[in-house]
């Protein structure tokens, strides 16, 4: 096996922008195959004892922390949660 070098790895990424520069390879297609493979690596989530557990889990954060979820499925999963572990159900806010 041999090993690659910085000259390798440039004419690699300038044969990359040449095929685009000249329609052999379309952007948008390339970045929809990333986001499959990506689906299909990242996409299942197990539970913990998957070895992307822990990234699942930040991503997770990540998400909600950007509005993802609305409050009312934050809160229908926040029950969810809490019925697992057989914690006392609240009753629902009244609304304002």
């Amino acid at each position: 096996m041999s090993t690659l070098t910085k000259r390798d790895a440039i004419d690699a990424a300038l044969s990359v922008a040449d095929d685009v520069a000249h329609g052999r390879l379309d952007p948008r297609a390339l970045q929809q195959q990333a986001v499959s493979e990506c689906r299909e690596l990242f996409g299942t989530v197990i539970g913990d004892g998957d070895a992307l557990w822990a990234l699942h889990a930040d991503v997770a954060r990540q998400a909600v922390g950007l509005g993802a979820l609305s409050p009312d499925e934050l809160r229908e999963w926040a029950a969810v949660l809490d019925h697992r572990t057989g914690a006392p159900a609240k009753p629902p806010a009244p609304p304002r």
